[in-house]
């Protein structure tokens, strides 16, 4: 009996492990596998068969230490979930040489078969399944393996297919290792490329075809003659995997769990119930697709009545001399501040008299100081001044005395009040991190005539380095909102759209879910907010993810739809006068299983927000995907405004790891974590309510601008 002491992959790197093995003397107990060795053993108690992997040489051991980090990556990634048909690491010892890997891994490589006639018959369809199944187990964390092939496909009689081999792995858009060419290599392979999961689906399908055929195509064959071979008697499923595969008149190849999902969903029924599932499902999506044509066209009518009752968007003026004064914050000591009378609070809704109400000043340390104290000698004194000038408001007994920046209504147009809603731990705060760091660092805000500055710059940059900065550099886990009796609002924009010469200012509420169901005067906020950024978490819709899920309405939306019926509609309208964007984060959960309804909007490029006319196909895409998949509760209050949009949206990319010190924070992987699409909900937001013109906002909105 041997014993191997190494340590676990993922999370639980440095805890040692210790195993009790068996060695296996039969034929095919040792295998030379350059650069490395393997041993079988059996794993005590129960003698499941495993393999021990020896390192021969440097570059063995880089390669090694490289699987086992890969394989540590995935482990996190899919927890309980990891795949069977990935061959799983164990254990890793490098402590002494050579280094060794304990595999859960069985059976032989295909490229020992003379033929693959071991796998014909009924099990090879699900023999293919289990392929592209692992290929999909890898691309969820965006990992693509570059080499498939029989190499490293291991086949055991009775645990069926794995996939080995992630010595060579890299990550998306990395260069592909250099190597030479093989069969199995997609068209156009060359070292160096960046890497895509194309490339892994259409090497699984070559091998998938070799699996059936014994052939294999000449290399660098094109799709027409794929097709061609295709059509010479071929079973039906191979033909249909393959076309759909290496698609004619594309470049481009479905996800791998797109292609599971057709090999599920063209099987044999194995149970009464498996098709008449999917038939459902269809019908629901139908269905769902029907309800949001149908809610689009009750919006354009509702819109007419909506002007018709005196509503209607803010007409788009050259400003004013005052308006420019202010926001250039260009106001001289020789001539008087602009009379502005009351303006509401966004906190408390109090009326503040603004030519009256107390005025304070910021100071270094975060101290306010009366304005009266501090006069100035020249306009470029007055100016700074002025960026550091806060209005004070009393509050009320349930919402604490609260500050307000000067020039909050100095811009001559309607501030906005964005609302983000959703209960606690649905990724608010990281959602708004992320768009805030994008809108400021992105050029995508300068591509459609926006320009973005701080509404009040101390606490901006306050928010940039307590909340920002530790997400976006230091890639740590938010902690969530606290639920306290001081309300502000998280930061704030000036926002000034080139194409009608406006700014406004722009403030976003993040604050707790808990807050957010409460009916008393601390939130009160919530009656009067002009925007609604409604925030879904996959999770706690059951069945969307493997993280289980809850069923019924989000509270959090019910109530902030509940307050806004009731303090803003209008009972002769449909609609209540307020956008909502509505967003599904961390849809990178979602990827590869098999939604076809957002399946393309998941793999889309990163400058996804640089075509914003897609928009209005997105939220039918995403609205079909709720709809019919357990998420229709989310849909009531998008469906009761009068604009609104969806979309999916990632602000990290990834989940968060613990680190081996319990007590920090726990962080985002650096090679996943990545914002993706998180501006465009934003966009349609500052469309909707007349922030943004021009050619973008007509294409984002086509039938639903201003003038409709």
């Amino acid at each position: 009996m041997a014993e191997f002491r190494g340590r676990r992959p993922g999370s639980g790197d440095g805890e040692e492990a210790v195993f009790s093995l068996e060695e296996d003397t039969g034929e095919q107990g040792r295998l030379e596998l350059p650069p490395f060795r393997v041993r079988r053993y059996r794993r005590l108690p129960g003698r499941h068969p495993v393999m021990v992997q020896e390192a021969v040489g440097p570059e063995a051991e880089r390669r090694m230490r490289r699987h086992f980090d890969l394989f540590g990556s995935l482990a996190d990634f899919h927890g309980p979930h990891l795949p069977r048909q990935l061959a799983h690491v164990l254990a890793y010892d490098d402590s002494r040489r050579p280094h060794r890997m304990l595999l859960d891994c069985r059976g032989v490589p295909l490229s020992r078969f003379e033929t693959p006639d071991v796998l014909h018959g009924p099990r090879l369809r699900g023999v293919v399944q289990d392929l592209f199944e692992a290929v999909a187990g890898l691309h969820e964390p965006r990992l693509v393996h570059g080499r498939i092939s029989p190499e490293h496909l291991w086949w055991d009689e009775a645990e069926g297919l794995q996939l080995a081999g992630l010595d060579g792995a890299v990550y998306a858009t990395e260069p592909l290792p250099d190597r030479p060419a093989t069969a199995w290599d997609a068209p156009g392979f060359r070292p160096g490329l960046p890497a895509s999961a194309d490339q892994d689906v259409l090497s699984a399908a070559l091998v998938a075809f070799w699996m059936a055929t014994g052939e294999t195509l000449p290399r660098g064959s094109s799709r027409e003659h794929l097709h061609a071979v295709l059509d010479q008697g071929h079973e039906e499923w191979l033909q249909e995997l393959l076309r759909a595969a290496f698609p004619l008149g594309s470049a481009v190849s479905p996800p791998a769990r797109e292609l599971v999902r057709r090999l599920v969903d063209g099987a044999a029924p194995n149970g009464l119930f498996e098709r008449p599932l999917a038939e459902q499902a269809k019908r629901r999506e139908t269905l769902a697709r029907e309800e949001f044509r149908a809610l689009r066209a009750r919006q354009r009518t509702g819109a007419g009545s909506l002007r018709a009752g005196g509503y209607a968007p803010p007409a788009v003026r050259p400003p004013g001399w005052w308006r420019r004064m202010g926001r250039r914050l260009r106001i001289v000591t020789d001539r008087p501040l602009p009379a502005l009378g009351p303006v509401e609070c966004p906190m408390c809704l109090r009326a503040l008299n603004w030519d009256t109400a107390e005025r304070v000043v910021l100071d270094a340390s975060g101290g306010m100081l009366p304005e009266a104290d501090l006069p100035t000698h020249s306009a470029a004194e007055r100016d700074a001044q002025l960026a550091r000038t806060y209005v004070v408001c009393p509050g009320n007994d349930d919402v604490p005395q609260h500050e307000l920046p000067y020039r909050y209504p100095l811009f001559g147009t309607e501030p906005v009040r964005i609302g983000l809603v959703g209960a606690s731990s649905t990724g608010k705060s990281h959602l708004l991190a992320a768009m805030i760091d994008q809108a400021r660092k992105s050029t995508v805000m300068a591509r459609y005539g926006l320009r973005v500055e701080a509404l009040d710059p101390q606490r901006y940059h306050l928010y940039l380095n307590e909340v920002v900065a530790p997400f976006i550099d230091g890639r740590q886990e938010l902690v969530a909102t606290a639920d306290r009796p001081e309300l502000r609002y998280s930061t704030g924009l000036v926002v000034t759209d080139e194409h009608s010469g406006r700014s406004h200012s722009v403030v976003f509420f993040d604050v707790a879910g808990g807050r957010l169901e409460r009916p008393g005067r601390e939130s009160d906020f919530l009656n009067r907010l002009s925007a609604l950024l409604c925030v879904v978490d996959p999770t706690r819709i059951h069945g969307l993810t493997s993280q289980g899920g809850t069923t019924g309405r989000d509270p959090a939306f019910e109530h902030v739809r509940q307050r806004l019926r009731q303090q803003q509609a209008n009972p002769a309208l449909p609609f209540l006068p307020v956008p909502c964007a509505l967003v599904v984060t961390k849809s990178d959960l979602l990827r590869f299983r098999g939604y076809r309804e957002i399946d393309g909007w998941l793999h889309e490029k990163p400058d996804a927000e640089a075509d914003l006319s897609t928009v209005e196909r997105e939220s039918e895409d995403v609205y079909a995907f709720l709809g019919a998949r357990g998420g229709g509760d989310w849909l009531q209050l998008a469906g009761e405004c009068q604009g609104s949009t969806l979309h999916l949206a990632s602000a990290t990319g990834t989940g968060p790891r613990a680190q081996a010190d319990q007590a920090a924070a726990r962080r985002f992987d650096e090679a996943l974590f990545r914002q993706h699409r998180v501006l465009r909900p934003l966009l349609a937001l500052l469309a909707m309510k007349g922030v943004m013109t021009g050619p973008a906002a007509d294409a984002l909105l086509p039938g639903r601008g201003p003038g409709t």
